[in-house]
């Protein structure tokens, strides 16, 4: 494997070093602005250079000693060779970078910080074929990494991790993932999945639960292992604040990609909510998470969202979908609608930039009135984002 020597002098997205050989960008995860830096080739395009960290010939002053022995194999993490408040300010100066890539010029101030040790509450835990261990998958590869125990993990998911670790057995033969959900209580769920991830993949533990109960605050839901959920209750529980906020003078609400109703919830008190999900099963679960919570005139709508018909008196829309962002069939719904208001909550900052773009092509009269960022998943490059637009205003 070809070697080069790089030194790293800005960062790009999401928050990789960025230096240069013989006239190629090279692009190294886990480098740090100032590092000297021994880099393997991984891959090697004419204008660029994908590279992985092979040695640190010269350590930039702002390089720190990563607070977790897997680190230099493990690809959980990104960014743990930064201190926690220089990943706030790069996750910022990132987010501004994509922002302004995709025509959206506006400052944006740091991510709301988060609890940087035992915040994660969902994870995907990797079986080993063969050899009977687990852990997470190496950094660029389908390798596990054999992992006792994890830093970020909640206490849920490492009382899991230890008990999959002393007794393999568990797993039965053939998974290759466990999908795990934990409670701020401790309790935790799982689902084995086989190949490719979808609900006929999935699998059942006989001594471990598939669901378990959270409560961000706002009433007990239920959540799956196998479905959608949000890693960090923390940050969680700061967005739902932060959301009834922006409802606050709404009257009609639609929200798009539901789940099984984290925010559902807490909207259903602030207005007359009309929600909107594709995943049957968490259609299922959403129905009953509000009605176990006494809102029984929610409309909790299945089917594809891109083929919703949406009410004629909606006033606010809240848009919350999958990484990969909004269809264009959504986008010319959502400008087509009556809503004066749209709140598009996101996990992925570079589709969020280029939805808000088309929304403001589609739509001129829609003005983009505030972005919050929130850091879900400290120690990664990863960011939630939430913005806020108004029409006529």
């Amino acid at each position: 494997m070809r070697l080069i020597q790089v030194t790293i002098e800005k960062y790009a997205p999401p928050g990789n070093g960025l230096g240069f050989f013989q006239g190629k960008a090279v692009f190294v995860p886990r480098a740090v602005v100032g590092d000297k830096l021994l880099v393997r080739v991984e891959k090697e395009k004419k204008r660029y250079i994908i590279g992985s960290l092979s040695e640190i010939i010269e350590a930039s002053p702002e390089r720190c000693p990563a607070p977790c022995p897997h680190y230099e194999v493990c690809g959980g993490c990104d960014l743990l060779q930064l201190p926690y408040p220089r990943q706030l300010s790069l996750k910022q100066e990132m987010l501004e970078q994509v922002l302004a890539g995709a025509g959206v010029n506006v400052p944006v101030a740091e991510p709301h910080a988060s609890r940087i040790n035992a915040y994660r509450h969902r994870a995907i835990f990797h079986f080993a074929q063969g050899s009977q261990k687990i852990g997470f998958l190496r950094r660029r590869s389908h390798k596990v990494v054999p992992v006792t125990a994890c830093p970020v993990l909640a206490p849920g998911l490492q009382k899991l991790l230890v008990q999959f670790s002393e007794n393999p057995a568990l797993a039965g033969a053939g998974l290759d993932t466990c999908y795990a959900l934990a409670n701020r209580r401790g309790e935790y769920a799982a689902a084995g999945c086989r190949g490719r991830f979808r609900a006929g993949n999935l699998s059942f533990f006989n001594r471990i639960p598939a669901t378990v109960s959270e409560n961000y605050g706002f009433g007990e839901l239920e959540l799956a292992a196998g479905g959608f959920a949000q890693a960090n209750p923390w940050m969680t529980t700061e967005m739902i604040k932060d959301l009834l906020c922006h409802c606050g003078s709404a009257n009609v609400i639609a929200e798009l990609y539901g789940g099984s109703g984290t925010f559902s919830l807490a909207l259903a008190a602030a207005a007359e909510l009309t929600v909107y999900e594709s995943d049957p099963a968490a259609v299922i679960r959403g129905r009953e998470n509000l009605k176990r919570n006494g809102f029984t005139a929610v409309d909790f709508v299945g089917g594809r969202v891109e083929k919703s018909n949406l009410k004629a008196h909606v006033d606010t829309l809240v848009v919350d979908p999958p990484r990969v962002g909004l269809s264009m069939e959504v986008v010319e719904m959502i400008a087509r609608s009556s809503a004066a208001k749209i709140i598009y909550i996101s996990c992925n900052p570079a589709t969020f930039a280029r939805d808000i773009f088309r929304l403001k092509t589609l739509s001129p009269k829609l003005n983009l009135k505030s972005i919050k960022s929130y850091d879900m998943y400290p120690g990664t490059t990863h960011l939630e984002v939430m913005a806020v637009m108004q029409k006529g205003c």
